[in-house]
């Protein structure tokens, strides 16, 4: 899939500027237009903001018009929360990222800070990407909104799992070792004369829930050896 370019019309801090090169970083994402800024992408307000995403502020292109801006792309997104009455698809960051054509150069554009995209820079856009948000407080950041649909592209091109399991470099003990550790358990809670008869059993089916749950590495089994021997060892 082609990376889109990101268009900022007439953008007013250098601050959000850099910000929205930071979040392009992030994303992998590299090329950055800017239609008219009030402030250049050059900036020292934008460089610090940007957080060692220099490069793209140096190879940012500047533009007068947004139809200049816009004349080499094949595809282009107006991302905005107000489609101002104009006919066209409104889109999720998340759909539009997942089906815009690979094999065409797409771009998406975002309006100034304190207007968003006027009524002329949405109408040369082919579809509305809309993020969608509390109603009674659906404004963002202009960093924040790049950031949100760039990381929507991003998502397309890379294969994580939804959760997974840190050890630390430990080994996650197997079934034998776990099995023995609640056996000895067991067999202590069994032994204790303060435990009555009748909880032993549903004691006994907790602590093998509790533990078969966890994911025992082989240094938290040697902790909790250690701990149980203590536990044994009468007071001084």
């Amino acid at each position: 899939m082609s990376k889109p370019s990101i268009i900022l019309v007439k953008p007013q801090l250098a601050e959000n500027i850099g910000m929205a090169a930071r979040a392009m970083k992030n994303c992998c994402i590299d090329e950055l237009r800017l239609v008219s800024p009030e402030q250049l992408p050059t900036d020292e307000h934008a460089l610090r903001a940007s957080a060692k995403s220099e490069e793209i502020l140096h190879t940012a292109k500047l533009y007068p018009t947004t139809q200049e801006a816009l004349k080499d792309l094949e595809v282009v997104y107006a991302a905005t929360a107000r489609p101002r009455h104009q006919v066209k698809d409104v889109l999720t960051a998340e759909y539009a990222a997942q089906t815009w054509p690979a094999d065409k150069k797409v771009g998406v554009m975002f309006g100034c800070e304190r207007t968003g995209l006027e009524n002329e820079d949405i109408s040369l856009a082919d579809k509305i990407i809309e993020i969608p948000l509390n109603p009674e407080h659906s404004s963002l950041n202009l960093a924040q909104a790049v950031l949100i649909v760039c990381y929507e592209y991003y998502k397309t091109t890379i294969d994580v799992t939804g959760k997974r399991f840190i050890t630390n470099g430990g080994t996650v003990i197997n079934k034998e070792k776990l099995f023995n550790f609640i056996n000895m358990l067991d067999g202590k809670i069994k032994q204790n004369p303060k435990i009555k008869t009748e909880m032993t059993e549903t004691l006994l089916r907790n602590v093998n829930n509790i533990f078969t749950r966890a994911e025992l590495t082989e240094q938290e089994l040697n902790s909790l050896y250690g701990i149980v021997n203590l536990l044994q060892e009468p007071p001084h």
